[in-house]
């Protein structure tokens, strides 16, 4: 072993008396040098103050088929939730049930989970992955969850094995998460990957590293706005632009610098941050006026991001949340409750509580045009206006799209945190002044050109 490159090492342990495995000494004598900045990371954080080192968090379980032989240990790079639990049990319960944990199956993965189900085989299997090839699936499958799918297959090039379709990787799974899939020779499938939805080799759900960036994993950085904002912003979920436009984002670009963001969280509250962010209002404790959680949609009362706004959905304890999205009233209200709860830190409660009447108004507004919407769009089918062959392939489905997944979440979501040029102008006028026009025209232009032909 080379002395030279392990003297640093040593010198750190004796500064910060850690007591740190034969392992980890192994893994920092040449890591130092090939891959520094991981190593720099870990030595500002919480876990090497603790003595949480390399081999504790990568060392293989027995049964992870992730795990491989590396230099006389087995290790695995696939560091799951599930290895997180060992000291996280509480969020790692937490993080399961949360609709991030399930995020991968409810998006891009959602035609290989289905596939699965009816063939009665488990979706959350190695063996099953393998067998059906999610990725691929992803790739090639005709669905409204790839909007760019119909049309590309209308075209011929969906079916061309030199059309990777790599922006379902890239675009969705980034953030979503993909399936980690060992194959027969150990090669990793679907990796590097840390979508909050990733479907792990060990069976579990997400990838902590999403929020708390490795090797620090910081809780200053996962409290910071940006952080939620790598995956929620552009034009079909703008949390990040939103929040931004904002009041609360304008406080925290002019004084968020200054803040404690490393505040212990039973402790963490108004002392310590001017105004929320993302995480204050969906996962803190804030002057312990609720309990800590992160399930991020637990103080939620609407589910805005679906084509109808409903109360929030069961969770995956009580039904398979993939395929069945049964509305909970009992749950949302009381996530509303404790929404308010934290508003209340800063708020009187008659300005919190008229402001989420409001936002209520919106989200039937937005229901009533919704359905005004699908209804048009139904009876184009009915009438032969618009074929069902390939979806959003024509001006009336493609309308019809946008008016729920870009501009009818703008609409919704800006109401919800505040930004009001996001509420009116990206919301609702363009999908009604727009999108609505713009359908209506053109299935009328179908329906006059088709009574022409019939004469």
């Amino acid at each position: 072993m080379n002395r030279r490159l392990l003297m640093p090492f040593f010198v750190l342990l004796v500064l910060s008396n850690l007591l740190i495995s034969a392992e980890t000494v192994k893994c920092l004598s040449c890591h130092e040098s090939i891959t520094p900045g991981i190593v720099e990371q870990w030595k500002k954080s919480r876990h090497a103050e603790e003595g949480i080192s390399c081999y504790v968090c990568h060392g293989a379980k027995d049964d992870d088929p992730s795990g491989f032989q590396h230099y006389g240990v087995r290790v695995t790079s696939v560091v799951s939730p599930l290895y997180c639990s060992t000291c996280h049990e509480k969020e790692y319960v937490e993080f399961q049930r949360s609709k991030h944990a399930w995020t991968a199956f409810i998006g891009p993965l959602y035609p290989y989970y289905k596939k699965a189900k009816d063939m009665g085989l488990d979706p959350m299997s190695q063996e099953t992955a393998r067998s059906l090839n999610p990725m691929e699936m992803a790739r090639r499958t005709v669905s409204p969850l790839f909007p760019d799918s119909g049309l590309l297959k209308k075209l011929g090039f969906l079916d061309d094995p030199d059309y990777a379709h790599g922006n379902v990787v890239i675009g969705c799974m980034e953030c979503h998460g993909s399936f980690v899939v060992v194959d027969e020779n150990g090669k990793l499938e679907g990796w590097p990957n840390t979508g909050v939805g990733r479907v792990n080799p060990d069976g579990s759900l997400g990838s902590c590293s999403s929020c708390h960036t490795r090797h620090e994993f910081s809780k200053a950085q996962a409290r910071k706005p940006e952080t939620c904002g790598q995956c929620h912003l552009g034009p079909d979920h703008p949390q990040m632009e939103i929040y931004e436009e904002s009041k609360h984002g304008n406080i925290y670009a002019s004084s968020g610098e200054e803040w404690n963001w490393d505040a212990p969280s039973r402790e963490f509250g108004t002392d310590d941050v001017l105004a929320p962010t993302c995480a204050v209002c969906h996962m803190s404790g804030f002057n312990n006026a609720v309990n800590v959680t992160h399930d991020v949609g637990e103080r939620l009362y609407w589910e805005l991001q679906p084509k109808l706004s409903v109360p929030q959905w069961k969770g995956p304890e009580e039904v398979d949340v993939v395929l069945e999205r049964i509305p909970d009233v009992e749950k949302a209200r009381e996530g509303r409750k404790k929404m308010m709860q934290v508003c209340n830190q800063c708020h009187v409660s008659s300005w919190t509580e008229a402001y989420f009447e409001e936002f209520d108004k919106i989200v039937n507004d937005y229901n009533m045009i919704w359905k005004y919407t699908d209804s048009l769009l139904q009876q184009a089918y009915s009438e032969g206006l618009v074929s069902r062959e390939y979806p959003l392939d024509e001006v009336a489905e493609v309308m019809h799209y946008l008016i729920w997944h870009h501009d009818g979440r703008r609409w919704r979501m800006g109401a919800a945190m505040m930004g009001p040029d996001w509420a009116h102008w990206n919301g609702a006028i363009d999908t009604i002044m727009i999108k609505l026009n713009l359908m209506i025209d053109s299935i009328d232009t179908k329906r006059k050109l088709t009574e022409l032909e019939n004469k």
